[in-house]
Formats: C-alpha cells, structure tokens, sequence
C-alpha cells in the first residue's frame, strides 16, 4: 500500500453508513473500495489512546474518565470505541490510514504505536494544530503529514481564516506534506497556488454530490474526505 496522489479518503471511516470512527464503519470503508480512512485520536484519563472525534461523551470529557468509563458511556449510545492500536491492526494489509491528532500531549507515544504497528507508506498524519505536525517531523521527517485548514470558532478569526486562505507560511513552518482545507475555503486560486508550492490539495468534508463534482472538475483537488467514499468515486476515480 502507497500514498497515492488520486484518492478517495472515507470520513471517520464510512461514517454516512456506520457510527463514525468505529471498526464498522472501517469495514465499510473497505468494502466500498475506499483508498483511505480518515480517524481522529484523543487519549483518556488513564492513557487509553482512542479513536473518538469529540472531546466530550454524554457531557464528560475524555480527559476526566478512565477507557472503562468512556466504553460505558458509549454503550448508551450502541456504539463500541476501538484503541488507536486496534484500529491499526485492523487495517493493516487493507487499507491506508489518515490519523488526525486532535489535541497535543502524547505525540510521541502515539507515533510510536502508529509505527510498532505500520510502515510509513501505510498511514499519513493530519493536524490542525502546527506544533502537532512539527513534532511528528521532528520524530520522525519521513512521516507525510497533512496541514488542515478550516478551524471552527477560532480565537482569532480574521488572522486565522488569513492564514487558511493563504497558508504558505505555515506550510513552511510544518513542513507538512499537504494540505487539507475546507472546501469552502477554495478562494483565491487556492489549488494552483497549493499546486504551484508542489503541495497536494485534500479537502473535507464533501458529501454534497453537486460539490463533489465542483471540487473535482471546477477546483481540480488532488483527494476528497467524505463520508460517503462511493458519491465521490464515481467521479474521482473516472
């Protein structure tokens, strides 16, 4: 399995068909014939490390419970949580894999994990947080990593839509691989100018069958975040 420049990545794994980050909707990823699963990591009180979006369950935040608990509350729900070093071994030979870090804390650890259980042609890491992707680097410079760009509710919003829009610096700064904006931030002749940087264009999250095929046709974008993979391989792949 290899990073390719053309790919289908499903959202959550198949999360339109299946609970989001969960081992089902993996499977669905797969069985579409997905390129790609995108998944998010958080960690637990007692250093569980989890694929779980949210930083909170039922109003508890992730940090304040322990992995039982967090299993607990999750069951409430009819969803199981799965371990980062689960998901991976679920994976592996299957698909590629795309790990965002949601918060920092334990990037080390959990890059440690990633490559106990994965080559680096098998999974890439994406961050919205710039210090997340410059430690991966410093880990490990090999590892492709993706800038993600599109922060909700941001501190900042005039500086950091700025830098979203125009994100060469941070590139610079990241040294990440490619980039991952939101969709609606493709102003500006945002893909030529990516392109023309030689960095690779991989927007989220497009489920909208009429913006799938703007952002392919219109925006020529390298790769689609979806969480419904088989809308958008009807047009990516032809």
């Amino acid at each position: 399995m290899k990073f390719k420049k053309k790919m289908v990545v499903a959202h959550r794994g198949a999360s339109g068909y299946a609970h989001e980050n969960t081992l089902l909707a993996f499977q669905k990823a797969i069985d579409l014939k997905a390129d790609c699963i995108e998944t998010d990591i958080r960690r637990t009180k007692d250093g569980f490390i989890v694929l779980y979006h949210d930083a909170a369950i039922n109003g508890k935040y992730l940090t304040d419970i322990t992995f039982g608990e967090l299993q607990e509350e999750a069951r409430k729900k009819d969803f199981q949580v799965a371990t980062l070093e689960e998901g991976l071994a679920y994976v592996k030979g299957k698909i590629l894999i795309d790990i965002e870090f949601k918060e920092d804390g334990y990037v080390e650890e959990a890059v440690a994990i990633i490559q106990k259980h994965l080559r680096n042609d098998e999974f890439f890491i994406r961050s919205f947080l710039d210090e997340v992707l410059i430690q991966v680097k410093e880990i490990d410079p090999n590892i492709i990593t993706a800038l993600l760009l599109g922060k909700s509710n941001p501190k900042n919003p005039i500086r950091t839509r700025l830098s979203e829009i125009f994100p060469g610096r941070r590139l610079r700064r990241t040294k990440a691989d490619f980039v991952s904006p939101h969709y609606r931030l493709l102003k500006f002749f945002f893909v030529t100018r990516m392109n023309f940087g030689k960095y690779s264009v991989s927007v989220w999250t497009v489920n909208d069958e009429e913006i799938i095929k703007k952002v392919i046709f219109r925006h020529k974008v390298d790769n689609i975040v979806s969480d419904y993979p088989d809308r958008v391989m009807k047009y990516l792949h032809k």
